[in-house]
C-alpha cells in the first residue's frame, strides 16, 4: 500500500487553493474588462438577458446584477485617433511621449528608428531607500518621490505593475537616477604636432610618433524642467586617457589626458536641435598644459532618424609651456585648433546614432570623419570614431608634423534602462577626446 506524507497533502491542498483562488480573480478580471467595454444600443436586449444567465455573478447576488445593468445602459463612446495612423507629436514639456499615449495611437513607445527599446522597460529611480520597494516612491506622498525633482520622470514607466528595485544602503542615503549616465571604456590612437617636439640640443626638428593607449570616464545628462522651467537640458562628463605607455624616443614619461566636458542642450524629435559645451584639457607629458574650448552644434531635424547640421570647436585659451625632451628645455606656445563640421546624422533607437562628418580647421587643415554609437543590448553599445586631419600647403610646419588623426574604439554601458521618454536628457555631445580637442603648435 503507498503511504503519501502529510506535507506532501498540505502542499498539494495549498496548490489547489491559490490556482481555484488565482482562476477567480483572473475571472473576476475579465469579467470587470467586459462589463467596462461601451456597447451599442441595439446590443442592450442582448447585454440584459445575457447578464440575467451569466455564470459569473453568483445566483442572488444583487449588486452583480445592478452591475451588469449599468454596464448594458452605457452609451458608447468615441475615441479620436490619427486618420495616417501617425505618431502623435509631443512637446518636450509635456513630458514625451508616455506607454498609454503611444499606445492609444497603436505605437508603442516613442518614434522609433529601427532599434528602439520597449516601453515597458523603463528605469525606476535607481538606489531607493531601504524597504521603500514599490511604486509608492513614485506617487509624491513621500519626500523621495519624483516630485521631489530627483527621478526626473524615471519612475513613469514603473508604476505599471512593475515593482522597483532596491538596494539597502545605511546612512547616508545615496539617491541615483543610474538612467542619467554613461559610463565608457576603450583604447585609442592619435598623432597630432606636439609628438614631435619642436628643436633639439643642435636645433634640429625631432623624430616622433603616434601615441597608443587607453581611455575611460563617463558622461550624464538631465533635464532642467524643474529647476528653470526652460526647454533645455545640461551635461556633464570627464575622459581620462593614457598613452604613450613606455614612453617615447625623446621622453620616458607616459602621457596623461584629463577631459572635461559640461554644458546646456535641447533635443527635439523634430525641427531645430542645438547646444553649446565647455571643454577643459589637462595635459601631462614632456610638458604640462591646461587649455579650454567652446564647442558648439545647431542641426535640423527632418525627421524623428535624420539630422543635417553644423559643428564648431573654437578655441578660448592659449598657453606657453616649458618643453623637457632628451635633456633640452625649451618654450612653444600651443592653443586648441578652431575646428568647422557639416555633419549628418542617422538615430538608431534611442540612445544609437551614427554621424559622418567632414569640413576645415584655422591652420588650413582640411577634416572628415565619423563617430557610431552602436546599441547591442539593453545596457551597451559599441562605440567607433574617427577623424583625421590633412595639412594644407600654407601650413607653417611640415606636412608631417602638422597631420593628425584619431582612432578610438570601445563600450559604453548604462545602469539604468534609458527608454524612449528619456531621450530628450540624453547627453547631446560626447566627453572631448584628441578628435574634437586638437591641440596645435604656432
Amino acid at each position: 500500500m503507498i503511504t503519501i506524507p502529510r506535507r506532501l497533502l498540505c502542499l498539494f491542498a495549498c496548490f489547489i487553493g491559490a490556482t481555484a483562488s488565482l482562476t477567480l480573480s483572473q475571472a473576476e478580471a475579465a469579467d470587470q474588462l467586459i462589463r467596462s467595454r461601451p456597447v451599442s444600443q441595439g446590443n442592450t436586449v442582448a447585454t440584459r438577458t445575457s447578464t440575467t444567465h451569466s455564470g459569473w455573478s453568483p445566483q442572488g447576488n444583487s449588486q452583480s446584477v445592478q452591475r451588469h445593468q449599468a454596464a448594458s445602459n452605457r452609451k458608447p463612446t468615441l475615441v479620436s485617433r490619427p486618420a495616417n495612423g501617425s505618431v502623435k507629436q509631443v512637446g518636450y514639456l509635456d513630458g514625451g511621449c508616455d506607454c498609454a499615449e503611444c499606445s492609444s495611437a497603436g505605437v508603442l513607445g516613442g518614434p522609433g528608428c529601427g532599434m528602439e527599446a520597449s516601453c515597458g522597460l523603463e528605469v525606476g529611480c535607481g538606489l531607493e531607500e531601504y524597504g521603500v520597494c514599490s511604486c509608492d516612491a513614485c506617487s509624491g506622498d513621500l519626500m523621495s518621490g519624483c516630485d521631489s525633482g530627483f527621478c526626473d520622470g524615471g519612475c513613469d514607466g514603473m508604476c505599471g505593475g512593475a515593482e522597483i528595485d532596491c538596494f539597502p544602503l545605511f546612512l547616508p542615503i545615496l539617491r541615483v537616477d543610474w538612467s542619467r549616465f554613461s559610463f565608457f571604456a576603450g583604447s585609442q590612437a592619435f598623432k597630432s604636432p606636439m609628438n614631435y617636439p619642436a628643436l633639439d640640443v643642435a636645433g634640429q626638428p625631432r623624430g616622433g610618433s603616434g601615441s597608443f593607449g587607453y581611455y575611460q570616464g563617463f558622461n550624464e545628462g538631465r533635464d532642467l524642467r524643474n529647476w528653470l522651467g526652460l526647454d533645455l537640458s545640461a551635461q556633464l562628463g570627464v575622459r581620462a586617457t593614457q598613452t604613450n605607455l613606455d614612453g617615447e624616443e625623446f621622453t620616458s614619461g607616459r602621457m596623461h589626458q584629463v577631459f572635461v566636458t559640461g554644458g546646456l542642450f535641447r533635443r527635439v524629435d523634430y525641427g531645430l536641435q542645438y547646444g553649446l559645451v565647455v571643454d577643459y584639457l589637462n595635459q601631462d607629458w614632456y610638458y604640462q598644459s591646461d587649455l579650454l574650448q567652446l564647442r558648439g552644434e545647431l542641426s535640423w531635424k527632418v525627421s524623428a532618424c535624420h539630422e543635417f547640421g553644423f559643428q564648431f570647436m573654437a578655441g578660448v585659451t592659449d598657453q606657453i609651456v616649458t618643453t623637457e625632451a632628451g635633456g633640452f628645455t625649451s618654450s612653444e606656445t600651443i592653443e586648441p585648433v578652431d575646428q568647422y563640421r557639416a555633419f549628418y546624422r542617422r538615430a538608431m533607437g534611442t540612445t544609437g546614432h551614427m554621424t559622418a562628418f567632414l569640413g576645415g580647421t584655422s591652420e588650413e587643415h582640411f577634416i572628415w570623419g565619423s563617430e557610431m554609437e552602436i546599441p547591442l543590448q539593453t545596457n551597451w553599445s559599441l562605440l567607433v570614431g574617427s577623424a583625421y586631419f590633412s595639412p594644407g600647403d600654407d601650413t607653417a610646419l611640415d606636412a608631417n608634423e602638422a597631420e593628425g588623426w584619431n582612432l578610438s574604439i570601445g563600450f559604453a554601458f548604462r545602469p539604468g534602462v534609458t527608454g524612449p521618454k528619456q531621450r530628450y536628457r540624453n547627453p547631446l555631445f560626447n566627453v572631448a577626446d584628441n578628435g574634437s580637442f586638437f591641440v596645435f603648435r604656432r
